[in-house]
């Protein structure tokens, strides 16, 4: 695991598969996401790398449900009792330990076929239920409430994922999994719509942002965003 400055208060958690942040706010430490199952440790050495402990953490909001992104909440919340945050799907999808939903009826049925209609269980479909209540953000509400990150409603990728905005000195956009930027900035897989992905990368690159980052690869400036969302 590595761990990347991006600005002063922001800092990237470089893990195996995904990229988790957190985000030193004045109300206390904010983590965007918390990796595939059994990334606890990794996340709280991190943390610790900051010269923050695990019990500073106040926040935790997830972009969408995907299990490299939510895998280890059940984990974590075992260790701190901090409030999460989420849509009201992807709420609704980690209580019952869904970590994916099919965006179209042709994938839903190829997935029906892979696991023989249920019978097969596959690990990335699936995470730890969670059992404490989700508290629910919409487009505009703010975590924390007062100078907090701005919740975007970014679907395309998934249908009930969120992108946040941070608008302070160097301002941010965390872009979740709208795109990537691994061997080249481009689109992520939408697993609902590309075309609604297309249209929710527009809406991002309107934002104030300086740096945008993402779930997969490196941060990019807002020009080389722009370009990219065309």
């Amino acid at each position: 695991m590595e761990v990347i400055e991006v600005t002063k208060y922001v800092f990237q958690l470089t893990l195996p598969i995904v990229n988790v942040f957190l985000v030193d706010h004045p109300a206390g430490l904010i983590l965007i996401d918390t990796g595939p199952k059994g990334s606890k440790d990794l996340i709280f050495e991190g943390i610790r790398q900051t010269g923050k402990q695990p019990e500073d953490l106040k926040y935790i909001i997830l972009t969408h449900a995907h299990h490299d992104h939510s895998g280890s909440l059940a984990a974590i919340l075992g260790s701190v009792n901090v409030p999460v945050y989420a849509s009201a799907l992807c709420a609704e999808m980690i209580k019952k330990g869904i970590a994916f939903e099919p965006g179209s009826k042709v994938l839903s049925f190829l997935l029906k076929l892979i696991t023989l209609f249920g019978l097969i269980r596959l690990q990335f479909l699936y995470i730890e239920p969670i059992k404490s209540s989700v508290r629910t953000v919409q487009e505009g509400d703010q975590v924390p409430a007062v100078n907090g990150l701005q919740i975007i409603n970014a679907p395309g990728h998934t249908s009930e994922q969120i992108a946040l905005f941070y608008p302070v000195k160097e301002a941010l956009l965390f872009a979740a999994d709208s795109a990537e930027n691994l061997k080249s900035l481009k689109p992520a897989y939408a697993y609902q719509s590309a075309k609604i992905n297309l249209q929710t990368l527009k809406k991002l690159a309107a934002f104030p942002f300086d740096i945008a980052v993402f779930g997969h690869g490196n941060r990019v400036s807002k020009e080389n965003f722009k370009k990219m969302s065309g």
